[in-house]
């Protein structure tokens, strides 16, 4: 096992046994609706990673599960549409598409905000997959910062939109 994942390994037991303190926590004070609330928030979570591990692309699948702990003012949650498929020769497309554009957006914007980071993959059975990433900020980026983003996009076909919700990237992959 490497470095790597081991680390991934401690960090995600880390994050487990922080998940079930915050229930016993809350079951302890007599909150237990607060405790229902938290508990069904991790279970979405799992459920969402179960879909993840689904996919057969384990590289990817580390970047994101370690993604919280590798990146210190981004906090990623995903949602995967599709699940059981074979999406191993993707794997190495995903991970570096998408470490690309965290990548340029650590080095573009501000480090001193924390960025909610939302992962969305579409997969249906004879079309492209469809990854969109959303970099959320209470605080409007300048369009510098975005112009800075468009210009280092180079040739990987990634659109990028500033909204209100803050700057999303999308791409597709085709599946074959």
């Amino acid at each position: 096992m490497s470095d790597d994942t081991i680390r991934v390994l401690q960090h995600y037991r880390h994050d487990l046994m922080n998940r079930l303190q915050i229930v016993q926590g809350y079951l302890g004070m007599g909150k237990a609706d607060k405790a229902e609330d938290k508990l069904s928030e991790t279970l979405r979570h799992y459920n969402e990673e179960r879909k993840l591990m689904s996919l057969n692309m384990p590289a990817f699948m580390l970047w994101i599960i370690g993604f919280n702990h590798s990146y210190e003012n981004f906090r990623l949650t995903y949602k995967i549409s599709s699940e059981h498929r074979d999406l191993q020769h993707l794997d190495s497309i995903l991970l570096e598409r998408c470490q690309y554009i965290v990548g340029i957006c650590k080095d573009v914007l501000d480090s001193q905000i924390l960025y909610d980071t939302k992962l969305e993959l579409e997969i249906s059975a004879d079309s492209p997959i469809k990854a969109t990433l959303l970099i959320e900020s209470e605080s409007n980026e300048s369009v510098q910062e975005i112009e800075a983003i468009k210009n280092r996009n180079e040739s990987l076909e990634i659109d990028i939109d500033n909204t209100a919700d803050g700057i999303i990237f999308g791409f597709s992959v085709p599946c074959q």
